[in-house]
């Protein structure tokens, strides 16, 4: 459930939105939240081989860590740790907040998720057999932040204190 946002304009016609009510504001109706749900997993995902004689993988997402907070950059690096190394054939999949990324490398451990917007994200990897239609297993979903400045929330100087 998401908290009440009211909306208003000041005498200077700067439209302000807030979570707390304010004179002469007037609640916004919102759209459902996006959610994304992850199936029900314990901390690592194991899964049987597409068939018989294929590997049987054990996957862990280790990059990012559960709610890791990335300040100021749209860049994100994930890293999974895979036994047994992947298979010739068998594919590697990354999603953030639902959406299969198309960019990445099908192979490998370690990605590079490029314009990641502020705000708080998902991602999961997926480890797929050769035809791409068989997940053989996958990490749960993990959470992660994305802060950057903004006008109304700048980044403050460091300043020594004396």
């Amino acid at each position: 459930m998401a908290a009440p946002v009211y909306k208003w304009v000041d005498a200077e016609g700067v439209t302000h939105y807030s979570d707390q009510p304010h004179p002469n504001a007037k609640e916004v109706e919102l759209p459902p939240v996006n959610t994304v749900r992850g199936a029900a997993a314990p901390a690592t995902a194991t899964t049987p081989a597409a068939s018989a004689g294929g590997p049987s993988y054990r996957c862990d997402l280790i990059r990012p860590e559960n709610e890791e907070v990335f300040l100021n950059t749209s860049t994100i690096s994930a890293r999974v740790r895979l036994e047994p190394e992947l298979a010739a054939g068998d594919q590697i999949a990354v999603a953030i907040d639902g959406y299969l990324l198309t960019d990445q490398p099908t192979t490998g451990t370690e990605f590079v998720i490029t314009n990641v917007e502020r705000g708080t994200h998902t991602v999961m990897i997926a480890v797929y057999d050769r035809t791409g239609q068989k997940q053989l297993c996958s990490t749960p979903a993990v959470t992660f932040h994305v802060r950057q400045p903004s006008v109304q929330a700048p980044v403050k100087a460091v300043r020594p204190k004396f």
